[in-house]
């Protein structure tokens, strides 16, 4: 084992905080945070050297059905960590077989595994978001938290491994595979094919409160009343059980059938105050 090599990190922030609207009644308070980063790997030199060239290593072997030897994801210089790595999709031949790029450029439904991978998309997004808002009305107050992540890329092997028609007369498989051929041995081969975009944006937590206007004479000096939900709603085009996968690592981005969904919460609290 070594520790060798050298990664480059190199982003902004921009963070912005206002109140738009404020009067006797009513106000509103909104916080936008921005986040950017660009991850690169510069070197892979060290007291160790891994793989047939020393300048990259292929790795992320889920061994789903059919997938001997296949490989996500590449450590390589001049690319970020976790960038996939893999074959290029190119639909179905007139059999009704799944074809895939070369390296010649021609088309082959029996493609050579790393031989013929192509460089497919980072699994780190390119933009990070957070919008935070308060707004009152009286005794009235909301609180809301958005999160959104754009420009990454996520490599569905859950969508993969449940697309194997060869065995759709035994197991149970995705109805994304339903139009495939159960001859087609390839349908559910690690590729383009199942690499979608990881953008999404989630309401993170919402919270309505009440306060009840109070005599001072009153033993209790305050009473509020509050309603907070978590992880409301997520808007995305990812097919998968949720966008918001793992992101550490070197094995960042990959939905490999080991993740476990989010829970939606409501919790009603009371603060009182003496």
């Amino acid at each position: 084992m070594g520790n060798g090599g050298k990664v480059r990190n190199r982003g902004i922030e921009l963070s912005l905080n206002a109140t738009p609207v404020k009067t006797g009644n009513f106000s509103w308070n909104t916080g936008l945070n921005l986040a950017s980063n660009q991850n690169m790997i510069l070197n892979m030199e060290g007291p160790a050297k891994y793989g047939v060239n020393s300048d990259s290593i292929r790795y992320t072997q889920p061994d789903g059905p059919g997938q001997t030897n296949s490989t996500l994801q590449i450590l390589k210089v001049g690319y970020p960590i976790g960038e996939f790595f893999t074959l290029q999709y190119e639909g179905k031949d007139a059999d009704g077989n799944s074809q895939f790029r070369s390296k010649d450029g021609s088309l082959t439904t029996s493609p050579d595994i790393g031989a013929d991978y192509v460089y497919a998309g980072s699994p780190h997004p390119k933009v990070l978001l957070g919008w935070t808002n308060t707004i009152s009305y009286k005794n009235f107050d909301v609180n809301f938290f958005f999160r959104g992540s754009f420009g990454s890329k996520i490599f569905n092997v859950t969508k993969a491994d449940l697309s194997y028609t060869v065995n759709a007369a035994v197991n149970n498989i995705s109805t994304y595979a339903k139009q495939d051929k159960m001859t087609d041995a390839k349908n559910n081969a690690y590729s383009t094919r199942y690499i979608e975009s990881g953008n999404y944006v989630r309401l993170d937590n919402a919270t309505l409160g009440y306060k009840v206007p109070l005599k001072n004479t009153a033993a209790i000096k305050g009473l509020k009343f509050y309603l907070t939900a978590n992880n409301l709603f997520v808007i995305t085009k990812y097919t998968g059980i949720d966008p918001e996968i793992n992101q550490g690592g070197v094995g960042l981005g990959v939905d490999g059938n080991n993740f476990y969904p989010k829970t939606r919460t409501l919790v009603f609290g009371v603060n009182i105050g003496f």
